[in-house]
């Protein structure tokens, strides 16, 4: 639907929480988010409460997987121009 609402050459922007196929980066990963929000003033209880909230319902793709379904859409580039630990932003041109 965004796909086809776009103009020619149009792009959409999407930030996304990946998962990796490796187990230990994922952890990693998640401990260094986590890390991220304790030096930025988040409780122990917000940060549980928040990861509660998420889970299974927020069910991360990988960055492979991601890509494939933005050209399979119909998007003709898509490049990643953002990654930081479980994060990344994608652009996809129409």
């Amino acid at each position: 639907m965004i796909h086809s609402g776009l103009n020619e050459q149009g792009c959409v922007l999407l930030v996304e929480k990946l998962s990796s196929e490796d187990t230990t980066f994922n952890r990693l990963f998640i401990q260094h988010y986590y890390d991220f929000k304790r030096r930025n003033g988040y409780s122990e209880i917000e940060i549980f409460k928040k990861r509660e909230a998420l889970e299974n319902v927020l069910i991360p793709y990988r960055l492979e997987e991601n890509l494939q379904l933005l050209r399979e859409t119909g998007f003709r580039s898509v490049e990643l121009f953002f990654r930081w630990y479980n994060f990344c932003g994608i652009v996809a041109v129409k």
